[in-house]
């Protein structure tokens, strides 16, 4: 499952929604393919919580962002795994470095209007898959994520 990134036109909320109805849509291809689970109609917070699947991931991280007080961190984790999920299958586990994949990255969060420096303290934290991740300082990674956004 292939999920855009935010642009730079469409708000979060509109972003959001897009995303959230796409994850719902995954959500019922797969219960329904899934011969694992019994019940005809599910609860989709009980099958959240029982299914790891990047759609439910996402859903739950939608649901952290609505109910946070404090969205910048919440944010920056939706955004997260909405990368992951794009890369689940090719880049999830690969040990070497990517710069088109830390690019994205820092691009699709540059679009939320995250601050360069709050991008850069991420990139070069464990949240971030080693292909994607900084491996410098605060202001190295800062310089390069402005190079990388012009």
């Amino acid at each position: 499952m292939r999920l855009p990134f935010k642009n730079k036109e469409e708000t979060t909320d509109e972003y959001i929604s897009v995303i959230k109805e796409l994850c719902i849509i995954q959500h019922e291809d797969t219960w329904y393919k899934d011969k694992s689970h019994a019940v005809l109609y599910p609860d989709l917070e009980d099958a959240k919580k029982k299914v790891a699947k990047p759609h439910y991931w996402i859903l739950n991280a939608i649901d952290e962002y609505d109910e946070a007080d404090n969205k910048e961190p919440a944010l920056l984790a939706m955004a997260q795994v909405v990368f992951n999920t794009n890369n689940y299958s090719e880049k999830l586990v690969a040990e070497n470095e990517n710069i088109e994949a830390k690019t994205e990255l820092a691009q699709s969060l540059a679009n939320f209007a995250i601050n360069t420096k709050v991008i850069a303290e991420h990139m070069i934290s464990m949240d971030v898959p080693k292909y994607a991740r900084l491996i410098m300082d605060v202001a190295e990674a800062e310089n390069l994520i402005t190079e990388w956004l012009k």
